[in-house]
């Protein structure tokens, strides 16, 4: 099978050289989908992977998928976001294997924050589901402004903005650590796929940065 020739890494400094072939698949599979993404300079994806914030998937050196995670509101919230795979490498269950991973990375690093996503792809929201995240309204996400700033790239922020930050083309999903039936989803999901604690610390064997 095409999957169990692909490595996923928690990217580090090696990588840097796939971000502009990163940006570019997300931007075209935006189009081809007719919804909106919020956009992200490769500066701001240099720093992800700098800071063990990013993973990517690898078939020998070849781009093969890409996600990341960051935190909000004093780090009380993370967002998993940026989920892409290119479309030669797509139904094979790659995106699952990088969602696992981007989940595994957040809770082990920040246990007690909740962890959210936002997204308009059917895909994303059934492994949510499957890793205990509920539908939420906006308003049970971050108030950072920090992050809701990053929508503005998005060709539907207008309507963001018109509803007053209540809802968009987006569905919200939420992962809450105290919710007691999504942690165990979560923990059932992830049993049947070790290799993401794994690959979290082959990256950090000596444990996470004091931030």
């Amino acid at each position: 099978m095409i999957q169990d020739n692909i490595k996923i890494l928690v990217a580090d400094e090696s990588h840097i050289h796939y971000i502009d072939e990163i940006l570019e698949t997300i931007t075209a599979a935006a189009k081809v989908r007719g919804t909106g993404i919020a956009k992200r300079n490769p500066d701001y994806v240099k720093r992800l992977m700098l800071e063990g914030k990013a993973v990517i998937a690898l078939d020998g050196d070849k781009f093969a998928g890409f996600s990341y995670i960051e935190t909000w509101g004093g780090k009380h919230y993370v967002t998993t976001s940026g989920m892409i795979v290119p479309e030669s490498y797509r139904g094979h269950g790659l995106a699952k294997r990088i969602k696992h991973v981007t989940f595994t990375l957040a809770r082990l690093r920040w246990p007690n924050a909740k962890i959210f996503s936002l997204t308009s792809g059917a895909a994303v929201m059934k492994l949510n589901t499957e890793l205990g995240y509920i539908p939420v309204t906006f308003a049970q996400l971050t108030d950072d402004e920090t992050f809701w700033k990053g929508c503005e790239g998005c060709i539907n922020h207008d309507v963001l903005v018109r509803t007053g930050r209540r809802y968009c083309v987006c569905t919200g999903m939420l992962f809450d650590p105290e919710r007691k039936r999504s942690v165990k989803d979560a923990q059932e999901e992830l049993e049947q796929d070790p290799v993401p604690m794994q690959i979290v610390k082959e990256r950090f064997p000596n444990g996470f940065p004091t931030e």
